[in-house]
């Protein structure tokens, strides 16, 4: 008689810092709903980045602008300790050199304080899948690129299916080509944008208008 598989997924653990409680706990309420575990809210950045120590979570989210250290401090210096954790940024005060800074180093996700709940847990969940994400509000307030650039169609479509979340292998299935091909057409597109992540290709992209957020 076979045994059947009695494994569960394994809830999502987070830690939040910020120093407005109201917004630290309204995620957490808002997370807890949907399965994850808050294993600890800090109000300061160095008790940001001790609890992130400590607890080594799946994903930190961490406003900006906190006493103590501030949001990229504690990121820089958090990652050293618990090299696993995902890291998002949410923010009622956006910067665009510094988002776009963050991102260069690592961070897998930003989002406002303005954006809708269910957007902002859509999107902390889908970092935690491995993706990177930047709300549509995150992307419209980073720096306007000034390049302009001459894509050729296929290119176009690989585009606007990295922009649709497609994977490379997703990718080649829908168009008709070879993962292979696929992976030399994004490197090209990020060639042309002058771009090193799958994050500033699709932020520079709406930048310059070739895809849209909407």
């Amino acid at each position: 008689m076979g045994s059947k598989s009695n494994q569960t997924t394994k809830p999502s653990r987070f830690v939040l810092a910020d120093d407005h409680r109201i917004v630290a706990s309204g995620l957490a309420a808002e997370l807890e709903l949907r399965g994850h575990v808050v294993a600890g809210v800090a109000e300061t950045g160095l008790d940001a980045i001790a609890l992130i120590k400590s607890e080594a979570p799946d994903c930190a989210v961490l406003d900006i602008n906190m006493p103590g250290a501030n949001g990229a401090e504690v990121f820089l210096e958090a990652k050293l300790w618990s090299p696993k954790t995902v890291f998002a940024i949410l923010t009622g005060h956006p910067s665009a050199s510094l988002f776009n800074s963050l991102i260069e180093a690592g961070v897998r996700g930003v989002f406002l304080k303005s954006d809708d709940p269910d957007q902002i847990c859509d999107g902390l969940t889908a970092l935690l899948r491995g993706q990177t994400v930047l709300s549509p509000s995150a992307i419209k307030v980073m720096s306007p690129m000034e390049d302009s650039t001459d894509l050729t169609k296929r290119e176009m479509q690989v585009l606007n299916c990295i922009a649709r979340g497609l994977s490379n292998t997703g990718i080649a299935d829908e168009l008709g080509i070879s993962a292979k091909t696929v992976e030399t057409h994004r490197s090209n597109l990020m060639r042309k944008l002058s771009v090193h992540s799958s994050a500033t290709l699709l932020m520079k992209s709406v930048k310059l208008g070739l895809i849209s957020v909407d």
